[in-house]
């Protein structure tokens, strides 16, 4: 399991830059300006991970998926800004938002024939019941 190190740092960071979401939603930068920060913030890291992953542009079809992936992180960040906006808790919208994973989980499955065991869905079950209670 040498992804789960990696996973759990994903975790941390991610929390860290929704958080810095909320703040700076909360702090009177609007939601378009939020935005473009985080992105302005991504893209030296990302050049550099790039470059020292050997600058590799794989094949079309791969670089297509990566592209697709990049416009609906966007779209996802832009929505999940006008929430803050509009008010949102951060713990809520977050949590809502990363919710995801059922989604994920199920493509995953259908897409990629990535198998879902009942403990994982009795789980997913659990986190998306936990979701519904913090929500209301």
């Amino acid at each position: 399991m040498a992804w789960l190190g990696w996973a759990l740092a994903a975790l941390g960071f991610m929390g860290l830059a929704n958080l810095g979401m909320k703040a700076a939603s909360m702090r009177g930068l609007g939601s378009a300006s939020v935005l473009f920060w985080v992105v302005l913030g991504e893209l030296p890291l990302a050049l550099l991970y790039w470059a020292w992953r050997g600058r590799p542009i794989g094949p079309p079809a791969g670089a297509a998926w990566g592209f697709g992936a990049g416009v609906f992180t966007a779209v996802a960040l832009i929505l999940l800004n006008e929430s803050f906006a509009r008010g949102a808790k951060a713990a809520v919208a977050v949590g809502i938002m990363n919710a995801n994973f059922a989604l994920v989980a199920l493509l995953a499955f259908l897409l990629f024939r990535e198998q879902l065991q009942p403990s994982k869905v009795v789980g997913l079950a659990a986190t998306l019941s936990g979701l519904w209670l913090m929500a209301r």
